[in-house]
């Protein structure tokens, strides 16, 4: 630090040159005595200069307050010791930093601050804990609403138009015929006869997918009804509406073996009216209506209906019935039965007049009976 030549000290005391003649060799001396103080106050100056930056530098003061002060004090203390018109010149070496462990205070230094703390460990934050990750099971769809029997939901009538909602279907996919939708004889137990031969439930069997009826001879047929008072649990009757089965009916290519038939009856014969949607007579496919008003024969329908399986349908109406094979309407007729209820039947018996077959050869096989409303 210095001070300008031309500032003058306000608080100094004035002399004259008269009376500092006679001591011309007295003021020489003090005037080296006062450059001598000058220096060494410079020299301790600085000396607490270095200290205080040699502080500052460790990162050993804790704020700028104290170092402030000090600054303040060392350069009051400076102006203090030196002479007016001036300029201090520190010529001396600095001496080295008193030691920041002295334990007396020098005013000069500022205090050594506490020591830092030990930096302390990081928090481990604990492991998280381990995700499992579940797969929800998909859920269900709704289960649709149960129809009357175990058919394949959405199915349609074949070839026949029209808004339609199925009633009853039985795919025979089991191995044993469902008795809630069928009796397995003619009016069960006590199995009556039909077609020249008695209805045995030895001769009904479910497998591969198909109902089998057989004749094992020419007294012991088949026959499956879905009449409630006939001895199926459930059963199914209707009035207006289509009923439709897929079968194989037994034949040689030209001619169709034994009576077998697949048709719809009333509780009171013939009152309540009987349809014959496929019946077999004299080797031939033919379709038939009774009723009270008698025997209302449509006559045969052209075709080799053997050996492999078609659809066979009657569309019912309150006064009328239409039949179709394979989605084909082959006959229409007029009906006067009053709309009764009837019963859907599968069965076969004995012919005179058709080939006889037995066993394996007689078999009637079904694949499906649907209805719908």
């Amino acid at each position: 630090m210095s001070a300008s030549h031309d500032q003058p000290r306000t608080d100094a005391r004035p002399y004259s040159e008269e009376a500092a003649a006679p001591t011309q060799p007295r003021a020489a001396l003090k005037k080296s005595a006062h450059r001598a103080n000058t220096q060494r106050n410079m020299s301790l100056t600085a000396a607490a200069l270095v200290a205080l930056l040699g502080v500052v530098s460790l990162g050993q003061v804790s704020d700028q307050a104290p170092l402030s002060a000090e600054l303040s004090r060392v350069a009051d203390t400076s102006k203090r010791d030196q002479a007016p018109g001036q300029v201090k010149r520190n010529t001396d070496p600095a001496p080295a930093p008193l030691p920041a462990t002295d334990p007396s205070p020098d005013p000069t230094t500022a205090p050594a601050p506490a020591p830092a703390p030990a930096p302390e460990e990081p928090a481990v934050a604990p492991a998280p804990a381990p995700v499992t990750t579940t797969t929800a099971a998909p859920e269900p769809a709704p289960a649709p609403a149960p129809l009357a029997s175990t058919g394949t939901t959405g199915a349609m009538p074949v070839g026949v138009p029209g808004a339609w909602t199925m009633a009853f279907a039985d795919e025979f996919n089991g191995t044993a015929l469902d008795t809630a939708k069928w009796s397995n004889c003619w009016f069960s137990p006590t199995c009556g006869t039909m077609n020249k031969v008695t209805t045995s439930p030895s001769n009904v069997s479910v497998g591969g997918g198909n109902l089998v009826l057989s004749l094992n001879s020419s007294t012991s047929g088949a026959l499956v009804s879905t009449n409630p008072k006939g001895g199926a649990t459930t059963g199914y009757e209707f009035t207006t509406g289509y009923v439709e089965a897929r079968i194989k009916f037994p034949g040689d290519g030209t001619n169709l073996y034994n009576w077998p038939a697949f048709w719809t009856n009333g509780q009171s014969w013939p009152t309540n009216g009987e349809n014959d949607i496929a019946e077999v007579l004299s080797g031939k496919m033919t379709v038939n209506y009774h009723s009270t008003s008698g025997a209302h024969n449509q006559g045969t329908v052209p075709g080799d209906w053997g050996n492999n399986f078609h659809t066979f349908g009657l569309h019912r109406t309150a006064n009328s019935a239409d039949v179709y094979f394979d989605g084909v309407k082959v006959k229409s007729y007029s009906t006067d039965d009053g709309n009764a209820p009837q019963y859907i039947i599968l069965n076969v018996g004995a012919s005179g007049s058709s080939p006889a077959a037995y066993g394996a050869a007689s078999q009637v096989q079904v694949d499906y009976v649907r209805a719908w409303k």
